[in-house]
């Protein structure tokens, strides 16, 4: 199998080098990684292997968001949260900040 580590020489566009400041939810997911790792639950090696193992149709999807994406795989892996769970908090949130809370 493929994996997002093995597409080295294949077609691609360009790599946006600009700098740029995190939004909010960006530095939110590293946080929320980093406090999985510092109680135990996740390692770098785990989310290496979470990230490398997404399917190839999100290949392209941005940084952050592949590493939402492998928090929310790892978080279900080890039965903390659902992804059922996960999605109703979501949910939750967007309606909050569509009311403008």
């Amino acid at each position: 199998m493929t994996g997002q580590h093995d597409i080295g020489g294949l077609a691609a566009g360009p790599i946006d080098t600009s700098d740029h400041d995190p939004e909010p939810w960006q530095k939110m997911i590293t946080a929320v990684y980093g406090a999985l790792v510092s109680r135990g639950y996740s390692n770098v090696d785990e989310m290496r292997r979470t990230l490398e193992g997404l399917p190839q149709e999100q290949y392209d999807q941005p940084y952050y968001e592949r590493w939402i994406e492998a928090v929310c795989i790892s978080l279900a892996e080890k039965n903390l949260l659902t992804r059922a769970e996960i999605d109703a908090r979501m949910a939750e949130i967007k309606t909050q900040l569509e009311a403008g809370k």
